[in-house]
């Protein structure tokens, strides 16, 4: 008796369904524009669902969909051409009476720490999310988010692996100084 192979949509939505909250965290987060995340998901499943008969069994599914959603996001972004949102004025004399703040551990620890960056997503985590690049942020949020290795994200945006370490440590660096800046701000 010959065994019949599995219907291919629902090998792809089993396949897909165990990582659907993962894509819609990154997605929301990547994307400029928040009301367009879920365009960016449903064009990312559809562009997927149209490929998979091209998908190999051997390759992490988690993977593809992240690069194809990427792919998708950026799309969108590049429709909106993005202008600085969160830019401030704050005078030198301001900058001199604010209190010195000592790095904190905790701000560090989430920074280095996947599960507790995505349990950190809060509205000033948010704001500090925008001040980065694309790129930047699109490999903040795969290794943080989506937990995966340089190599990975890599090829998934197409960019040398020395590309990814450079701009995790800027968008690291950038996240810690708008996060130190918004607890100055709250302080006064």
């Amino acid at each position: 008796m010959k065994k019949e192979r599995p219907n291919l949509a629902e090998s792809f939505l089993a396949l897909l369904r165990p990582i659907r909250g993962e894509l819609e965290v990154f997605s929301r987060r990547l994307v400029w524009n928040e009301q367009d995340a879920p365009d960016a998901i449903q064009n990312a499943v559809l562009n997927a669902f149209k490929a998979f008969d091209r998908y190999h069994e051997n390759t992490n599914f988690r993977a593809w969909m992240f690069t194809i959603l990427t792919r998708e996001v950026f799309k969108l972004n590049k429709k909106f051409a993005r202008l600085a949102q969160s830019e401030f004025q704050v005078e030198p004399d301001a900058l001199d009476a604010l209190p010195a703040l000592e790095q904190s551990a905790q701000l560090t620890d989430w920074l280095n720490s996947p599960a507790a960056l995505a349990d950190a997503l809060d509205q000033q985590l948010l704001a500090a999310l925008r001040t980065l690049t694309e790129t930047e942020r699109a490999v903040l949020l795969l290794r943080g988010i989506g937990e995966f290795r340089y190599r990975e994200i890599a090829g998934s945006l197409e960019i040398p692996m020395g590309s990814v370490m450079g701009h995790l440590a800027r968008a690291r660096k950038k996240m810690q100084d708008a996060l130190l800046s918004s607890q100055r701000r709250s302080v006064l």
